[in-house]
């Protein structure tokens, strides 16, 4: 029996306070473009991409965690990437900087992004990771995603062959 897939929007208040965070630092680059030209630049246009993130954020299903019984899909920024169950070996709750993440290795038939997967290993001791950014407790995310993963592993051994 199949469950309806669950999917995640990201937090809104963490988006309004990236919006309005980038959204100062731009206003203080402004404000120092005549004093410092370089550093009011490089303010601009590295906090200017940030406004447009979080406005993207806000922007209905350009970003979302979706939860299915095959696997899941992450969409960021209007990109998208699934995996499925079966290709994970394992996951762990971890942090990178104070960010909670659901860490995560792939078994070794997964034969795709083996360059993203050995630099991923080498900066977080994983080879891939969700972020938190979404509307669930990163703890709810990782129990939620070991079960689908066991009720996914039990469905695959329990399937009668066709001949």
């Amino acid at each position: 029996m199949q469950r309806e897939p669950k999917i995640f929007r990201p937090n809104k208040l963490k988006n309004l306070f990236l919006f309005l965070g980038c959204s100062a630092f731009v206003t203080m680059g402004i404000f120092i473009l005549d004093n410092n030209p370089a550093i009011g630049w490089g303010n601009i246009i590295f906090f200017g991409l940030g406004v447009i993130v979080s406005l993207i954020q806000f922007y209905p299903n350009s970003t979302y965690l979706k939860l299915t019984d095959e696997g899941f899909k992450i969409k960021g920024l209007f990109r998208s990437s699934f995996t499925k169950w079966t290709d994970i070996k394992n996951f762990r709750q971890g942090q990178i900087k104070g960010n909670k993440m659901i860490f995560f290795d792939y078994n070794e038939e997964h034969k795709k992004w083996k360059s993203g997967k050995k630099i991923a290993k080498f900066l977080s001791g994983k080879e891939g990771a969700v972020q938190s950014s979404y509307n669930i407790k990163p703890e709810q995310l990782l129990s939620l995603m070991k079960e689908y993963k066991s009720k996914s592993i039990k469905r695959c051994t329990t399937k009668p062959k066709l001949h």
